[in-house]
């Protein structure tokens, strides 16, 4: 049986966000949240900025900081949904509502099946802000089992990694929702992007014969990528370049197209010659793969995991401004520049 705040979703999904300048619209969308929250529920879903949870993310199944689905009311989630579509494209919001949907589809799967998985929970999914929205800074993330969006406000700007999709399997067996692929597109243009090479570039952009069990720069080993591998696509021909930029379009537009179109240029302005794509594990779409777009300001991972392949991770890192750190940086040095009087 689907919860109030799925079938929401599904009647909503057709329904485009307003597209405004995230700072505004997110922090008015936050702020009537909270509003909304009696005072238990605030104590759950709100923390101070410095609160160390604002530092982690996790995409497994369990409890994290953050107010529950199952705690919220149905005007609270409506709520919800109209800040994620601050943030969210009409594609984001199909992922999130896909991703819940496949909860809630392997959840009944498994009491038919007379047993049942706690894991599949689809009301684990929680809800935190840190700071106070409209001030400087603030930030909030919305995660649970396969997703982890985290976002961060600073000054007139917002950062949004990082940023992790997953789905198992990769169509939704039963539901409203049948035969509905997450992550579909996604798969397609990485192997489009791969069969265009030819078989001297795909020697080079072939890193291992073995897909990775999981993605490398999970929660804790973010940094565990410093050296960039396989083929650079200064050695693509243009089409290739293009189809290496269809994929990060692809990833991207999950956001709202101001936010999207940001983080395209922020990677195209680093060079777009000096992204290298990796590829490890089946060249068919039917065995465990993995590939990887790895470039000066990002970090972007697909794999289609260990002996299960409707299995996909997808997760997506800027390392300098994941939870806004170089954000940050910038605003306390200006901040206590002004403080100061010194100008140096």
């Amino acid at each position: 049986m689907y919860s109030i705040f799925m079938l929401m979703i599904l009647g909503q999904a057709n329904t485009t966000p307003v597209v405004e300048l995230p700072k505004t619209s997110t922090t008015v969308a936050a702020s009537k949240l909270i509003e909304s929250l009696e005072d238990s529920q605030r104590s759950q879903g709100t923390f101070g900025f410095e609160d160390s949870q604002r530092l982690h993310w996790m995409y497994l199944p369990g409890d994290r900081a953050g107010l529950p689905l199952r705690e919220m009311s149905t005007a609270q989630k409506e709520k919800l949904h109209r800040l994620l579509g601050t943030m969210l494209s009409q594609e984001g919001l199909r992922d999130l509502q896909g991703i819940y949907a496949m909860e809630v589809a392997l959840r009944d799967a498994a009491r038919t099946a007379g047993g049942d998985d706690p894991s599949r929970d689809p009301d684990q999914y929680e809800l935190a802000i840190f700071g106070i929205p409209g001030g400087d800074p603030w930030a909030w993330h919305f995660e649970g089992h396969h997703l982890s969006l985290n976002f961060t406000h600073v000054d007139n700007d917002v950062t949004v990694t990082p940023l992790f999709i997953g789905v198992a399997p990769f169509e939704i067996p039963s539901g409203p929702l049948q035969g509905m692929q997450v992550l579909g597109e996604e798969r397609d243009a990485a192997f489009k992007l791969l069969h265009s090479l030819d078989e001297a570039q795909r020697a080079r952009a072939i890193i291992s014969n073995r897909a990775p069990g999981d993605v490398h720069t999970r929660p804790g080993r973010e940094d565990r990528l410093a050296k960039m591998e396989g083929i650079p696509l200064a050695d693509l021909t243009p089409e290739q370049q293009e189809a290496a930029l269809a994929l990060l379009r692809q990833y991207a537009g999950v956001l709202q197209g101001l936010l999207a179109h940001a983080e395209i240029k922020r990677i195209e302005d680093a060079g777009i010659e000096r992204i290298h794509f990796a590829w490890a594990g089946s060249m068919e779409r039917n065995q465990p793969h993995y590939c990887r777009l790895h470039g000066p300001t990002f970090i972007l991972e697909y794999d289609c995991i260990g002996g299960d392949p409707n299995h996909v991770h997808m997760v997506w890192h800027d390392p300098q401004r994941n939870f806004g750190a170089d954000l940050l940086r910038q605003h306390h040095q200006a901040y206590h520049k002004k403080a100061s009087g010194k100008t140096e």
